[in-house]
């Protein structure tokens, strides 16, 4: 990673006797694309004024290369650091245009109007936006969304090197929320520090290099998109239950809201799946309300993958490795405390019969079927079909509804 350019230590802001930002680390560097999350009141917004040199901190710094940006001269710094705010109250009735150019005035010479080279510039911006067509329509006549997209070209027009930006997207619909944050990855890419508070969480995780979760003005967690966003994390910052998984369509991490009417009813469901075979019932499960486990699973496996970004307690082991009689032993905790053990369907040969072993030890077992348009089980070694009959003789084996119609049922009682 690129040394930060603007970069925060020990941040604190507080009025009123409240203090919203709480001695905060924070930087961003060229190439990166920083999304600010956290619930409602958190301090987000505040976060950027500060960095952006517009509030002046109660405790801490703010550094850009060196420099402290409460110490630069406004033009200066905004030479430098370009703010886009969610909106702006105006009383005159300003064009788009003359609201754009207004982010040219650090490179306007006092007392000088702007040049033919400003509104170039200007013009620029607005068509690089989508708003070409609207440079004479007054900002007080726009729609939301449009009035988001021509304050984005505000801030472009600055030409600065850093760009913070406050709920861009706030306002906009899917098809130009998309276009901002595609615009804002693309400036990160050619060496501008971006940062951004987002709500919605998937765009965070889909367009940001890299997080900053706040709760109550302080850092509850950063890194990579997939190491804050945690339902273990999630839940506790945000009060709610929540669902993370990969977009199948993306890749990128998604967050659902179990609704309250389907907290854990106490069901406790131990899922033993493999190649991905279980993702599909982990996500309704985990909707329904089930309290589950996983496992035994092999490292970066889907199931794997997918169970640890939800904090599903599971059983590992590395990667193409063999499941041994220990760890057959160890996992057998999570079995036994299960009302339900449901075996999906995946390839069993040598270095994964260990789970049919864990099945086996099951109070209540399901086996699930493979639909009529899926691939048979295969079991690829004389010992793997034994068990796998043995297994079946004692089990209720079910297709993918009859398995939801018995958790179903365990559920009720």
């Amino acid at each position: 990673m690129n040394a930060a350019i603007l970069q925060a230590r020990g941040l604190s802001w507080e009025t009123g006797g409240v203090t919203i930002v709480d001695r905060v680390d924070f930087s961003v560097a060229r190439g990166e694309l920083v999304g600010v999350i956290g619930p409602n009141g958190a301090g987000k917004t505040t976060l950027l004024r500060l960095m952006a040199g517009i509030l002046m901190p109660s405790a801490g710094d703010v550094e850009l290369e060196g420099r402290s940006v409460p110490s630069m001269d406004p033009r200066s710094r905004a030479r430098r650091i370009a703010f886009m705010t969610q909106d702006i109250a105006q009383v005159f009735p300003f064009t788009v245009m003359e609201i754009v150019l207004m982010g040219r005035y650090p490179h306007v010479a006092r007392l000088r109007p702007e040049t033919p080279e400003d509104h170039e510039r200007a013009r620029h911006m607005l068509s690089y936006v989508g708003m070409g067509p609207l440079e004479e329509r007054t900002f007080n006549g726009l729609s939301g969304g449009e009035r988001q997209l021509v304050l984005f070209a505000k801030a472009l027009a600055q030409d600065t090197d850093v760009l913070l930006l406050d709920e861009p997207s706030s306002s906009l619909d899917i098809h130009h929320e998309d276009r901002v944050f595609s615009m804002a990855q693309e400036l990160a890419r050619e060496g501008r520090a971006v940062a951004a508070s987002v709500h919605n969480l998937a765009v965070a995780a889909h367009y940001c290099s890299r997080l900053v979760l706040l709760e109550k003005g302080r850092v509850a967690r950063e890194g990579p998109p997939e190491l804050v966003l945690r339902s273990d994390v999630l839940d506790r910052v945000y009060g709610t239950r929540t669902v993370v998984a990969p977009s199948l369509a993306t890749g990128s991490l998604t967050v659902s809201v179990v609704p309250e009417g389907r907290q854990p009813r106490g069901t406790r469901v131990h899922l033993i799946g493999g190649a991905g075979s279980a993702v599909n019932l982990t996500r309704e499960l985990t909707r329904r309300g089930c309290a589950l486990s996983g496992g035994i699973a092999h490292e970066q496996d889907s199931d794997e993958k997918l169970w640890r970004s939800l904090g599903v307690p599971l059983r590992a082991v590395g990667a193409f490795a063999r499941i041994s009689d220990e760890e057959v032993q160890a996992a057998s905790s999570l079995v036994e405390q299960a009302d339900l053990t449901i075996l999906c369907v995946f390839p069993v040969g040598v270095g994964n019969v260990g789970n049919l072993r864990l099945a086996a030890r099951a109070r209540r077992l399901l086996v699930l079927q493979p639909g009529p348009e899926e691939a048979p089980r295969v079991l690829l070694t004389p010992e793997a079909r034994a068990l796998f009959n043995e297994i079946c003789s004692r089990a209720a084996v079910l297709p993918y509804e009859g398995i939801l119609a018995a958790v179903q049922d365990a559920a009720s009682g």
